[in-house]
């Protein structure tokens, strides 16, 4: 600790500080046992009014414990459409490519639509929002 003689502020600001750096280096840790999932790379095939579609998701897992019972959805706000994967589980420090399936309507309009692609489960989320075109 450092000490400024007759400056006793000084003091009582290095103390505070200190105490402020202990919680965060406690929270640095905890957060090394929390488990959350988190949206990785992702890629969407062509969409194309009528055709079958296909969303490559990939989910990682950067806590030490495994995930289970996640999914992957993708949600269309303007078209009324949503999609979703199979329920997975992903190990600790692990990611999963995950494969969504998007059967899109004949009467879709060609056009650039919004939508959110998110993954959890009932106890973790992680969401993205990106801009899809149809075809």
């Amino acid at each position: 600790m450092f000490y400024y003689p007759g400056d006793k502020e000084s003091l009582r600001g290095f103390r505070a500080m200190g105490k402020n750096i202990i919680h965060l280096l406690v929270l640095a840790v905890f957060i090394g046992f929390v488990n959350f999932p988190a949206l990785g790379r992702f890629f969407i095939t062509d969409l194309s009014s009528g055709e079958m579609g296909t969303a490559y998701v990939n989910v990682r897992n950067p806590g030490s414990g495994d995930i289970e019972d996640l999914n992957v959805k993708i949600t269309f706000y303007d078209l009324g459409l949503q999609y979703a994967s199979q329920t997975f589980d992903v190990e600790g420090r692990d990611s999963v490519l995950v494969r969504v399936f998007m059967p899109i309507p004949k009467d879709v309009q060609p056009g650039v639509y919004l939508a959110k692609i998110s993954t959890g489960n009932d106890d973790f989320k992680d969401s993205q929002h990106v801009w899809v075109g149809v075809y």
